[in-house]
This record gives structure tokens, sequence and C-alpha cells, in this order.
């Protein structure tokens, strides 16, 4: 399967199956229900309340994953990479909302004169949130992406016991077309949501494409197995043909 999604065995594109819009707004509310009764409630709805004054965002930032990643220190330089490449990235040039714990702004690294003049520039622009001390902020981002109905970028698996809590079919598709991964090689690489959906599905002309892998992990390739509906018979790619297919 090649980025645009169009087999390279059958010549079939794959489509994208779209999420229904009144899921989505349901999605948010439960989330919302949720964080307030595991979030000092006073300060989730006060997130609430920011996110409407300054959203929405075309994409959100989950700061402590991407500051930490492959790093023995957070980094603001890693960060601050990453919101720029959004920031042209973006059609409107507006920075995505970096949601970071209190913990990451104050003290320590946070007032290194480079690194605080970074957090100064994010607060005037209004894309900077800090999540109260106490308070977990993966519900911040997430609701945050959702309500906004933006990317979100993260290399999160999202699999602990707060997504396990949603505890719907929802999320998963919801992930698949919102989720941006990152590698670094100088510079930061966004791994875009596919421009199709990563199920099952029959073609037009009657060919079925399966998934054989559905994990998180980017630097694994996707394999798909093309059945193709022949005269006499069905023909499937062999095990040496699904090694090369990749998103």
């Amino acid at each position: 399967m090649n980025g645009d999604g169009v087999c390279r065995r059958c010549g079939e594109r794959l489509v994208c199956i779209d999420i229904d819009p009144v899921e989505t707004e349901e999605f948010g509310r439960k989330l919302a229900n949720l964080a307030c009764e595991r979030e000092a409630k006073a300060d989730f709805t006060g997130f609430q309340e920011w996110l409407e004054h300054h959203g929405p965002f075309d994409a959100v930032v989950d700061g402590a994953n991407i500051g930490l990643y492959n790093q023995k220190n957070f980094s603001f330089i890693q960060l601050n990479s990453v919101v720029n490449g959004l920031r042209q990235l973006s059609p409107t040039k507006k920075l995505p909302l970096i949601v970071l714990h209190s913990r990451r702004v104050k003290g320590g690294l946070a007032d290194n004169p480079s690194n605080k003049k970074l957090l100064e520039g994010w607060r005037r622009a209004g894309a900077l949130y800090a999540t109260p001390y106490g308070s977990n902020d993966d519900w911040y981002w997430l609701y945050a992406a959702v309500k906004s109905r933006s990317l979100l970028v993260t290399n999160d698996e999202m699999r602990d016991h707060l997504f396990e809590l949603l505890g719907t079919s929802f999320f998963p598709r919801w992930k698949e077309k919102h989720q941006v991964r990152l590698t670094f090689k100088r510079g930061p690489n966004f791994h875009m949501p596919p421009p199709y959906s990563i199920v099952i599905q029959e073609s037009e002309r009657g060919s079925w494409h399966i998934p054989t892998i559905s994990g998180d992990d980017i630097e694994t390739l996707r394999q798909w197995v093309c059945a193709t509906r022949d005269i006499d018979a069905v023909s499937f790619r062999s095990a040496p043909q699904l090694a090369q297919m990749k998103l």
C-alpha cells in the first residue's frame, strides 16, 4: 500500500470512513465528565473556559511526551522545534496548543533564560496551558484535541488505565485519524494520519484489503493482505510481498 492508500497489487484505492460529528460531540462530553470526576472539577472546568476563549487550535502538543522523547532530560529545544514545525504546517500559521504540567514551567530548566523566553512567548500567544499541580495532563491535551477537532501530536500509545476508562470503540477510530507521531533526524519528522481507514475493506471491483498489523510502532511497516477476485481463483499476497507493503 502506498502513502495514498493505493494497493500496489490490484491498483485499487482504500477509502476513508468519516467519523460522525455527533459521535465526536458525545465523546467530548464523556471525556469531560470523566475528567471532572478524577481531577479537581474547578481545575478542569477552568481549562474548558480557557479553551473556549483561546481555541480552537489546529494542533495540540503533549508537551511532556515530546520534550522527553529520546532524551535523558526534558528538552525545550526539541519541543520548540516541533512547535515551529507545526506552525509552518498550519494553514493559519497559528501556534499549536502546548500542554505542560506546572512543574515543567516553573523552576529547574524553566528558569534557564532561553527556556524562559520560549515559555513567555507561548504564554503571550495564548498557546501554553500549564496544568495544575496534582493533575494528570493527559485529560487536558486529549480533551483539547477532541474539542478543537485538531491533530494531536504525541508518541504516547494511549493504552493505560486512563484511556481504558473511555471504554468505547470510537476512541481507536478517533486516534487513527487525529494522532500525529514523531521521529527525529536532524529535526522532527511528522508521521501524519493516513488518508484512508485502517480496517478491512472491499473495493468496488471486489478486492479485499486486510491490515495484518495494527500496532502503534511507527518504526514497523504496516502489512496488508490483498485478496483479488480473479476469474477462477482468489490470489493472495505472498509473505515476501507483504513485507514490502507499508503506509
